[in-house]
């Protein structure tokens, strides 16, 4: 499931040095941290009681006492959360599929847990407005952007998505005002992702970036960002876990962006539906 202590070991690089040394000190010495109160903690590690709410919220939580229910759920995990998140050459079926469905539910947690509420708002507005969507993604990224592609022309709004950045590259001068790029990006660090949130910031395009919860030169760029679970470290499982995780934050985007885009949106879904029923067979 969400892992906080992952979630502060992932962004560690991204602290303040107060950050840095609440960080340290909740990672080395978590049951103390637990059994204190906030003015014993703050006083142990040598910040303001200020210091430890911000950092709480920083790393995505509501508060002290969010972080604090996060750090005690990990010191009782349930028996589905023993087995290891890496594939081995020795798992049968059985433990392949629970393997699976663990990683899967806890990307979907995690990043029901990390994700700005605001940012999808923003997000959710910045599109239900477009004139224009244009969606992009690089590798397994790019299966959430036809994801969202296909959600947004059941409700009407104009979207494509570009075959590849060169693509892309050529379409933003020609962008008008009131256009929206979304990018999609694991990392965060991909070269050809970065040069495109550069373009469109030099043109004034609006960004939406679905990124994981890590800082990255690509959420510095973006206009808005959405913040998915850490990856995985082993790649044959973090892979899987990333694409589950950018396809909820469509899900809820694309719900949102419909919500905001007026009563006769529901009856375009509707009537989409209707659209391909005759070519299903009794």
């Amino acid at each position: 499931m969400y892992s906080v202590t992952k979630q502060i070991r992932g962004q560690m690089d991204a602290f303040s040095r107060k950050e840095r040394l609440i960080a340290k000190y909740i990672l080395e010495n978590s049951e103390d941290f637990l059994t204190a109160s906030i003015a014993e903690n703050a006083d142990s590690i040598g910040v303001s009681q200020a210091s430890i709410t911000k950092f709480s919220k920083k790393i995505g939580l509501k508060g002290l006492r969010s972080l604090k229910v996060e750090l005690a759920k990990e010191h009782t995990k349930s028996e589905q959360e023993v087995y290891s998140k890496s594939l081995s050459p020795k798992d049968d079926v059985n433990v392949t599929m629970d393997k699976a469905l663990n990683n899967t539910v806890s990307a979907l947690y995690g990043t029901h847990k990390t994700v700005n509420y605001g940012a999808v708002e923003e997000a959710a507005e910045t599109l239900s407005s477009a004139d224009e969507v244009v969606l992009f993604g690089i590798g397994a990224s790019r299966i959430p952007s036809e994801d969202l592609y296909l959600k947004l022309s059941r409700i009407g709004i104009k979207s494509v998505v570009p075959f590849d950045n060169h693509v892309l590259l050529t379409k933003i001068p020609v962008l008008k005002e009131g256009s929206v790029v979304v990018l999609f990006s694991t990392s965060g660090r991909t070269k050809e992702i970065i040069d495109i949130l550069k373009k469109c910031r030099s043109k004034g395009v609006k960004t939406i970036l679905i990124t994981q919860s890590i800082s990255s030169p690509a959420r510095n760029i973006a206009s808005i960002v959405m913040s998915t679970s850490l990856e995985e470290n082993n790649i044959r499982i973090g892979t899987m876990t990333a694409r589950i995780s950018q396809l909820y934050l469509v899900d809820v985007l694309f719900m949102r962006t419909a919500i905001k885009s007026g009563d006769d949106i529901f009856e375009k879904i509707n009537d989409t539906h209707e659209a391909v029923q005759d070519y299903k067979m009794d």
